[in-house]
């Protein structure tokens, strides 16, 4: 099975010397730097479609062990199919840097919806604690048949928090809810085999994971090479125009999503339900590759899912030619939230209780101060390239 190793992807890389001069003239428009950009641009390309396919990739084998469970369900094949859900992860967590611009992943008809979705109101789907016979999966009479059209007209129907699709669907099935204080979710595998609503807990399983898979495929092809798709338009314009795209998914991971909307808010409500990935206790992994999915592009390295390296020039190459002072401010800065990221107790739900000023708490707060501060930096760095990005998102 196909894994990451956080030490490799942490500390291999060290602070690039920054002492190139300056070349741009003070419209930043020299030729040094429009090849820069040219470069930045086609690279990225390159970036966002190999962890597509890697994500792709391990969500296959994510479907071949669920399968293997389904089609046979033990103990063992259980903890098999939520290894592979959280493998699965790595790469995708790594992609979402590329949102928040409108491209194929969250544009009007893209699927980040019925991918990535929530929180997730858990009663929605399945049994609850106190409510036995909650869910789509306990209604056989208004959904007599689990179908991928049922699931993704239920998705966010009537509230955000409906969810039917996506990783954490899936998340849910595999692990249920999570009460334990020092680790997961405990879902019997049995509820699978002799509990109510076996089979129809099967099918939606097996139905939300082709969909994962279906939409995963999609977001491939958008962005292979040599098509007429969404690469092919994106590298063709101009260069400031794709820059201007790639810097604003990088600030708004930074400082309104991944600061905000999953660490701060769950830290301040307190609140398991406001957790990333609640069910299975990974929503540190939530952090950590997302900020190494922000470090890809920053410094135009990715490592694939089976070792090799795409490397070629990343937005650091461009900040070195325009602000080598700011450039090594991000670049610590990144640096910085990464180690943090990992320094802060897990799990993530039992550390968003820690009293306030407590050095876990401490340890929540100086992330998300990290965080914030690539953002402002980044916005920084668009504005001296010549283009305008926000902390905030358009509404």
């Amino acid at each position: 099975m196909i894994k990451y190793s956080l030490i490799t992807v942490i500390f291999v890389a060290s602070l690039t010397s920054c002492s190139k001069k300056k070349t741009t003239n003070e419209d930043g428009n020299s030729l040094q730097t429009g090849e820069t950009l040219s470069k930045i641009v086609l690279n990225y390309a390159d970036i966002v479609h190999a962890s597509y396919v890697d994500s792709l990739d391990l969500a296959n084998n994510m479907k071949a062990k669920i399968q293997a469970f389904l089609e046979s369900p033990t103990e063992k094949g259980f903890e098999e199919a939520k290894e592979s859900w959280i493998n699965s992860r790595f790469p995708y967590l790594q992609t979402e840097v590329y949102r928040f611009y409108g491209g194929p992943i969250d544009d009007e008809d893209g699927p980040e919806g019925l991918l990535n979705a929530w929180p997730m109101d858990e009663a929605y789907v399945d049994y609850v604690k106190g409510s036995p016979e909650s869910g789509i999966i306990n209604n056989s009479k208004d959904y007599p048949k689990i179908t991928k059209d049922l699931l993704i007209s239920l998705n966010e129907k009537e509230g955000e928090e409906n969810i039917s699709c996506g990783y954490h669907a899936v998340e849910f099935l595999l692990w249920g809810q999570d009460f334990n204080a020092n680790g997961p979710g405990n879902r019997p595998f049995t509820d699978y085999t002799t509990a109510a609503n076996a089979e129809r807990r099967k099918e939606f399983l097996k139905v939300t994971v082709d969909l994962l898979i279906e939409n995963l495929q999609s977001l491939v092809a958008d962005w292979a090479p040599n098509l007429e798709n969404y690469r092919n338009d994106f590298v063709g314009a101009q260069p400031k125009e794709s820059l201007q795209k790639i810097l604003l998914g990088m600030t708004l991971l930074s400082g309104f999503e991944l600061a905000g909307e999953r660490i701060l808010v769950a830290y301040e409500s307190k609140a398991q339900e406001d957790e990333h990935s609640c069910f299975s206790d990974t929503t540190h992994n939530d952090a950590i590759y997302d900020i190494i999915g922000i470090k890809n592009i920053w410094t135009g390295k990715y490592t694939r899912a089976d070792g090799s390296i795409i490397n070629g020039t990343g937005i650091k190459d461009l900040g070195l030619e325009i602000d080598n002072d700011l450039t090594k401010k991000i670049d610590a800065s990144l640096n910085s939230a990464l180690k943090k990221s990992m320094e802060v107790p897990r799990p993530f739900d039992q550390a968003i209780l820690a009293e306030e000023g407590s050095a876990t708490s401490k340890s929540i707060i100086s992330l998300i101060e990290e965080l914030e501060s690539t953002a402002d930096n980044l916005v920084v760095m668009a504005d001296k390239s010549g283009v305008k990005v926000s902390r905030e998102p358009d509404e």
